[in-house]
């Protein structure tokens, strides 16, 4: 069984029940230290997905903006497969790998107020 396919703990327990709160009525949530978060996303049809992207474009004002709203959303739903999502181009496949592999390449400059601010908080 695949990573995809496999289903475990809460998260299983959520999509065979009809809503969160029955699947969370059994579980002690100050004991359950393995709980899973479940990628809101998941459960959501291809087509669900595109209406709900779009949608949500419209209404924050980014219209302009709906396709690449609906890749971000297609990638968010599965982000360990970007490689193989469609429309996804390979300059953001690219970033993609990156932000995977140099989490921390941030400009120098960030790192500086980062640094900075955390001196005066320490001093304050």
């Amino acid at each position: 069984m695949d990573k995809r396919s496999a289903s475990v703990g809460l998260a299983n327990i959520v999509h065979r029940s009809r809503s969160a709160e029955d699947a969370l009525r059994g579980v002690d949530l100050n004991r359950n230290i393995e709980a899973l978060i479940e990628n809101p996303l998941s459960h959501l049809t291809p087509d669900q997905l595109q209406r709900d992207a779009r949608f949500f474009a419209r209404e924050a004002g980014l219209g302009q903006y709906g396709d690449l709203v609906e890749r971000g959303a297609r990638i968010a739903k599965d982000p360990q497969y970007f490689e193989v999502i469609p429309g996804v181009t390979d300059e953001e496949k690219k970033a993609l790998r990156d932000e995977k592999s140099h989490r921390f390449r941030q400009p120098a400059a960030l790192y500086l107020t980062i640094i900075i601010c955390s001196i005066g908080a320490a001093v304050q």
